[in-house]
């Protein structure tokens, strides 16, 4: 159903402006489609690596992001189309069951064994703990002024939109606010590395390729600082994605004797 959505959004927004729960233009499409495509890629690794970790954290980045999706939608339900069926047999049946659902699991997880994990160095901590504050503010902020907080993005967005956005700042601050505060394991770095690197670079590029089809009066303007500022914002975001790859893949290596378990396999990965 995720992939389905990020595909039909990024890929093909001229059909999903006729199929999607709202009117949804061609800017807005390709980022949801890529606010999409960055949370289905967590899903994968939770689906492939049966275990809690990182299945609780990709749990708790679930709730957060559905459960500010189903605010924002009781707030703005009139920014509906309610004569299209995806609207009330998928959209708002997943998104009630979805908060849920997470619930019930990160409940039932609570006492679940794992390894002792990986501190990481200080600097990296450091980084994860800015990164949560500054993306969990401008989200929140999202929610409460969206129509100010994205007066400097390349394209108008009205207040429905910037508060579905405001999902893609809170839940990757969220998951990264959690990395911080406790030892961490390379399917996690992995997982939400995987997050940051979709959610940085694709809305920067589905934003170049939706510029390059719309009429010349709805085209980016590249001379403006605002627009410079949305793209390093992102470029950063990515750019931070792949260094939580990098020492994934460097916590793959380090011998399990490291994680203060004997049964902790390589960096929890398999």
């Amino acid at each position: 159903m995720v992939f389905a959505a990020a595909v039909l959004l990024f890929f093909l927004p001229g059909l999903a402006s006729d199929l999607w729960a709202w009117n949804i233009p061609p800017f807005n499409a390709r980022f949801v489609g890529a606010v999409y495509l960055s949370a289905y890629l967590p899903l994968i690794l939770f689906w492939s690596v049966p275990r809690w970790k990182p299945g609780r954290l990709t749990l708790w980045m679930i709730l957060t992001f559905t459960t500010l999706i189903l605010i924002v939608m009781i707030i703005h339900w009139d920014a509906f189309e309610w004569g299209r069926p995806s609207t009330f047999l998928v959209f708002w049946p997943l998104y009630i069951f979805l908060p849920i659902n997470s619930t019930i699991f990160l409940v039932r997880s609570k006492g679940a064994g794992v390894a002792k994990g990986y501190d990481g160095p200080v600097s990296l901590r450091i980084v994860l703990l800015n990164f949560a504050v500054l993306g969990g503010a401008y989200g929140l902020g999202l929610l409460l002024a969206p129509e100010a907080l994205t007066s400097f993005w390349p394209w108008e967005v009205d207040a429905f939109h910037a508060r579905i956005y405001a999902s893609a700042f809170i839940t990757p601050a969220v998951s990264v606010w959690i990395l911080s505060f406790r030892r961490r394991f390379a399917a996690e770095y992995l997982s939400t590395g995987l997050n940051l690197v979709a959610g940085g670079f694709l809305p920067i590029l589905g934003t170049l390729w939706t510029n390059m089809v719309v009429p010349a009066e709805r085209q980016v303007n590249f001379s403006s600082t605002g627009t410079w500022a949305f793209i390093i914002i992102f470029l950063l975001t990515g750019l931070l994605g792949i260094v939580f790859i990098a020492s994934a893949v460097q916590l793959a290596s380090v011998p399990e004797q490291r994680f203060g378990t004997q049964t902790a396999k390589r960096a929890d990965l398999r």
